[in-house]
């Protein structure tokens, strides 16, 4: 049995950050790996970069990474989130900057495929109804495909030739003739009305070839980076969705 911590769209939200890994440590998990959009909204970005990288954890690359390394364009980012880019760009360090640069876009193993957005688009594609869904479920070359960008817990599933939304709510069994795709939600800001951080928690038993996916979730103190991200003079609009998780 090997359980992996999954994660994704953490945004420079490094209390939140740190609850979702203490959450796993206390739940045994052997590795964690990240779905990408390590930065931009809130004000860690370099905390954020080093802490993953000191647990020596797997990321692919997200649309703001690549924004923030200057190369993924940003014209079409709200003009908040073009703000919170210029203001990343400005303080990482070029090792920083050549660490989100060379980030792998589609990550695969053995038993899974991680992206970002979609595996038909990796940056910027978002995976939020069933037909998209199975345009990815198509491509996808393992039973499990892992996916964030939309902050939004869940997923997509294609069981006896049907597509189907995943219930975060529940526990999820894979099915050996299924393929899934598993949103963990987002650590930093998430966009499901559940303002708490979000991460999944994936247990695979080899032996028999089957895994299993729990949806969890774990409170941080969101009024003190609510105050961070108004003290650093990012977009305050920001700092309210973090209150709501929308």
């Amino acid at each position: 049995m090997t359980r992996i911590g999954l994660i994704s769209d953490v945004h420079a939200n490094l209390p939140a950050l740190e609850a979702v890994l203490d959450a796993l440590s206390k739940r045994g998990v052997e590795r964690i790996v990240c779905c990408g959009d390590l930065v931009d909204y809130a004000p860690w970005p370099i905390e954020v970069i080093s802490r993953l990288q000191t647990m020596d954890v797997l990321c692919v690359q997200g649309n703001h990474d690549a924004a923030a390394a200057g190369i993924f364009p940003i014209d079409g980012f709200a003009e908040e989130a073009r703000a919170t880019v210029d203001w990343t760009r400005a303080i990482l360090s070029s090792n920083e900057t050549r660490f989100l640069a060379g980030l792998e876009q589609t990550h695969t193993e053995e038993n899974f495929v991680m992206v970002h957005g979609s595996l038909r688009g990796p940056l910027w594609e978002y995976v939020r109804d069933p037909f998209v869904a199975g345009e990815s479920l198509a491509l996808l070359s393992r039973p499990l495909g892992f996916f964030g960008h939309s902050h939004i817990q869940g997923g997509f599933m294609r069981v006896s030739g049907q597509v189907k939304g995943i219930d975060p709510q529940k526990e999820l069994h894979i099915l050996p003739d299924g393929k899934y795709l598993v949103n963990p939600g987002s650590v930093g800001q998430p966009r499901d009305g559940d303002p708490r951080a979000a991460y999944a928690v994936i247990d695979f038993d080899h032996d028999r070839n089957l895994a299993r996916v729990t949806f969890e979730r774990v409170s941080y103190d969101i009024a003190a980076v609510m105050r961070a991200i108004d003290r650093a003079g990012l977009p305050h609009w920001l700092a309210q969705r973090l209150e709501v998780g929308r």
